[in-house]
C-alpha cells in the first residue's frame, strides 16, 4: 500500500511541475513571458500562442499555406497591426507572418 502511495505522488509531482500542463503541452502568453520577458510573440484568438527566435525554422524551407488572420491590437508584441499570418503547407507548428515587404516565421509555445 505504501508502494503504490508513494507511486501515485510522485506521478502526482512530475505532472503537476510540467509547463503548459492542463494545456496540452502548449505554453500560455505568462509563461513564455515568465521564460523570456523579451520573447517576440503571437497570441492567437484559440490561446495558442508562437514565439519567433527558433533558429532552425530560419533554415527549412517552408510553403506558405492558408491565411489564418491578421494582427490585431494586443495579439502581439513585436508585429504591427495588421502583419498578415498564415499556415505553413506542412504540418510543422510554424505561422508565417507578412508585414511591409518582411516575412517571420512563429513557432507554437510547448513545454518540455
Amino acid at each position: 500500500m505504501k508502494r503504490a502511495l508513494f507511486f501515485f505522488l510522485m506521478i502526482l509531482i512530475f505532472t503537476a511541475c510540467h509547463p503548459g500542463q492542463g494545456e496540452g503541452g502548449l505554453l500560455s502568453k505568462k509563461q513564455v513571458l515568465t521564460i523570456n520577458p523579451d520573447a517576440d510573440y503571437i497570441e492567437m484568438k484559440d490561446g495558442a500562442v508562437y514565439t519567433h527566435g527558433v533558429d532552425w525554422i530560419e533554415k527549412k524551407d517552408y510553403i506558405k499555406g492558408e491565411r489564418v488572420g491578421i494582427v490585431e491590437e494586443g495579439m502581439a508584441n513585436h508585429l504591427p497591426v495588421g502583419a498578415e499570418l498564415y499556415t505553413t503547407k506542412e504540418p510543422s507548428g510554424v505561422l508565417i507572418a507578412e508585414y511591409s515587404g518582411n516575412t517571420k516565421r512563429y513557432l507554437v509555445a510547448m513545454g518540455e
